[in-house]
């Protein structure tokens, strides 16, 4: 596996200049806005984006022929995107804190709680892996331009979906049920808690889907 962990880290390496770029665009935002509640969850989508364009550098060429005559396994292959998927949510975790420091030293009147800290890194967290574990078996089984159609294809239906739940009132019956109630009054350690248990979930069947792509 370490020899995966290196040849992505190279090929990480060579897009310096998109990473830039994108941290330049998320801190903009944030600096013009006078709030970091989009940089987390911005940055954080940019690092996932990134992480699994190495799948499609790999699939180029048929690179896969080669990639796997030498001894390395499919499911050793899978995890380690998924390790690297999460390396770089964290990295892009620690980017975002990074800047935030920033902005309370050189930014008048801008403050901002430890707990907050806490609910926004869980929440890039989270969203990061969801994107991550969707995107992952996606690109494996369809590769760059139907992966990009299939998902286009998804975020429709969650939007459509999202609009049929309020227009049905089912989002006004979710909220008069106590539901969200409940959700807040959890506190930020036990939110960040469950934030960890869903990505622990979500990983693992992502990667368990991955393999079977993989394998076939």
């Amino acid at each position: 596996m370490k020899g995966l962990w290196v040849k992505d880290l190279l090929m990480l390496k060579k897009q310096w200049k998109l990473f830039a770029l994108f941290m330049l665009i998320t801190v903009f935002n944030g600096y013009v806005n006078q709030s970091v509640d989009f940089v987390f969850l911005l940055m954080s989508f940019f690092f996932v984006t990134i992480a699994t364009t190495t799948i499609l550098y790999d699939q180029e060429n048929q690179g896969y022929i080669y990639l796997f005559a030498l001894p390395i396994k499919k499911m050793k292959y899978v995890i380690q995107k998924e390790l690297l998927i999460i390396v770089l949510i964290v990295t892009s975790i620690i980017m975002s804190l990074l800047f935030v420091g920033v902005m309370v030293l050189f930014r008048d009147n801008f403050t901002i709680s430890g707990e907050k800290l806490i609910g926004l890194s869980s929440a890039a967290l989270l969203f990061g892996c969801i994107t991550g574990s969707v995107l992952t078996p996606l690109y494996l089984k369809f590769g760059s331009e139907q992966a990009r159609l299939v998902v286009l294809i998804l975020m429709g239906l969650i939007f459509g979906g999202g609009f049929l739940a309020q227009q049905t009132g089912f989002i006004s019956w979710l909220i008069s049920s106590g539901f969200l109630t409940t959700i807040s009054a959890l506190s930020v350690i036990q939110l960040a808690g469950i934030s960890v248990i869903i990505v622990a979930v979500f990983t693992s069947i992502s990667t368990v889907i991955s393999e079977r792509i993989i394998q076939i």
